[in-house]
């Protein structure tokens, strides 16, 4: 069966969309349209080996044949959205009579949670490896 962008959609919006809605992204949009989601959607699609034909408008056709790579897609496209939701986030905390936003606490868990997700793609993908670093001690070094 052939993957669609509303599947992909779908998925990403059942992982994302309250937190999509609260940095003032499309978290509710699942219909193959969501504009909010094509950079984590093509992100994925080129990660897991594909192309996207045009990068502003992942259509099904840049999908249809990764469907046996759905979770690794959907875990790299929500890693994707993660960091974009990141970036959108107001990190100041609001107080206005008995209302009170704590938006710096959900940049928070955001980070926490984008922490938990790019370890469980380095277990499970073997992506995002760290650089193993070296240090060249000489006679002269203390």
């Amino acid at each position: 069966m052939a993957l669609t962008r509303a599947q992909c959609e779908t998925e990403l919006i059942s992982r994302c969309g309250k937190l999509l809605t609260a940095a003032s992204l499309d978290g509710v949009t699942a219909n193959g349209s969501n504009p909010d989601l094509n950079s984590p959607l093509g992100y994925a699609v080129r990660i897991c080996g594909g192309t996207v034909t045009d990068p502003s408008n992942v259509a099904d056709s840049d999908l249809s044949t990764l469907s046996s790579v759905f979770d690794k897609l959907s875990d790299l496209a929500e890693y994707r959205t993660l960091e974009n939701i990141s970036g959108n986030l107001d990190l100041v905390d609001i107080s206005e009579g008995p209302h009170r936003e704590s938006l710096g606490q959900l940049a928070e868990r955001v980070e926490k949670r984008l922490a938990r997700l790019q370890e469980k793609l380095q277990k499970t993908y073997g992506l995002f490896l760290k650089e193993a670093t070296f240090q060249v001690l000489s006679e002269y070094d203390e």
